[in-house]
């Protein structure tokens, strides 16, 4: 249930500068010699978006070219916006950081081992889950949240790859799990979830789940892969993104825009939003063991962010994205495009406009 507090989408949004820098062109010739049929990037600086482009077409060999609100999937980046919804879950009291899925999942059978791995745990890659899992259940013609009962069900019936906290291992499953969690001890879906506790307030209208593009037309980008070295588009239904078991990890597409107000959320911007700075701070904290990852950020430092940094990127092998933030500079870039092969175009974008608009 969206919570009256979460009010006026159009004050919590990040917002347009007068004349934003138009680095399209810049853009294309990032795209020359690439496996990378088109992108599109945004850059924040104090809660305004100082800089966007686009370049290259939706799809290969087709000549519609990509507009500033066509929708990207943004892979793995869609992590930390389901950690995001976790803190305000727990702000409601419903469930906890340290809960356990023992307490969640009451009517499942579990793993002693994984009886004491906490929600906190699965959103931070050290739940114990595997990188790949055994024999998934990947069955799309149930629901995302009945796909992600029977996997979540599948993987804590087995003995974890390490002891819970006791280890990281980047795991789409334990994101799933969390996912899940969320789902049981809500009564809602994590796709319905989503919409109304984290993107409407924030004013993303774009986003949404799955393939952005509709099957024989060319509406919305095209992911595109590689495919015994060429390029290769692929038709949005029914393998153009990962099945809804795992959406928590990563099936969320939206906006370069709306991507860039979500960057800015996080930077702590917002005049209202659904989180306080607190809540952001500790979703930002590196958990144990190690001290580079976080609740779906990678926590690291750049000397032109003037020391730490969060960062995430993610591809669902046919498209690519990344973000970077810089809080001591208030500044963050994204940057998308439509091809799994895209990590090296997207990089140089936000290099290109971390040059053109960080403060020295």
């Amino acid at each position: 249930m969206v919570r009256c507090i979460l009010i006026l989408c159009a004050s919590v949004a990040v917002s347009m500068a007068k004349e934003p820098l138009d680095v399209s062109a810049d853009l294309a010739k990032l795209l020359e010699n690439s496996q990378v049929p088109g992108m599109a990037a945004a850059a924040v600086l104090k809660g305004e978006v100082v800089a966007a482009g686009t370049a290259g077409v939706r799809k290969l060999d087709e000549p519609q070219k990509v507009e500033l609100g066509d929708h990207f999937h943004v892979g793995s980046c869609t992590k930390s916006m389901t950690a995001s919804l976790a803190a305000m879950i727990i702000a409601d009291g419903k469930i906890g950081w340290d809960t356990k899925v023992s307490d969640v999942f009451k009517d499942f059978e579990i793993h002693p081992d994984y009886r004491e791995a906490t929600l906190r745990q699965m959103l931070s890659n050290s739940g114990g889950v595997p990188h790949e899992l055994k024999n998934p259940s990947w069955d799309r013609n149930r629901s995302g949240p009945e796909q992600r009962k029977a996997l979540v069900k599948d993987i804590l019936s087995v003995k974890p790859d390490y002891t819970p906290g006791q280890g990281r291992v980047y795991s789409n499953g334990g994101f799933a799990i969390g996912g899940a969690a969320l789902e049981k001890v809500t009564g809602r879906a994590w796709e319905d979830l989503m919409q109304e506790r984290l993107f409407k307030p924030l004013g993303i209208t774009s986003a949404g789940f799955g393939a952005p593009a509709t099957n024989g037309k060319v509406d919305q980008p095209y992911g595109h892969h590689l495919v015994n070295g060429k390029l290769v588009a692929v038709n949005p239904q029914p393998d153009g993104d990962n099945p809804a078991a795992i959406g928590p990890a990563g099936t969320v597409y939206m906006s370069v825009l709306d991507f860039a107000k979500y960057a800015g959320f996080h930077l702590g911007d917002l005049k209202k939003g659904p989180l306080s700075q607190t809540q952001l701070d500790d979703l930002h904290r590196p958990v144990p063991p190690g001290d580079d990852y976080a609740c779906g950020w990678v926590t690291t430092k750049r000397d032109w962010a003037g020391g730490a940094t969060l960062t995430h990127n993610g591809s669902n092998t046919m498209f690519f994205a990344v973000m970077w933030l810089a809080p001591a500079k208030d500044f963050a870039v994204v940057a998308v495009c439509n091809s799994g092969d895209g990590a090296k175009v997207c990089d140089q974008a936000a290099s290109l406009l971390i040059g053109k608009c960080v403060p020295k």
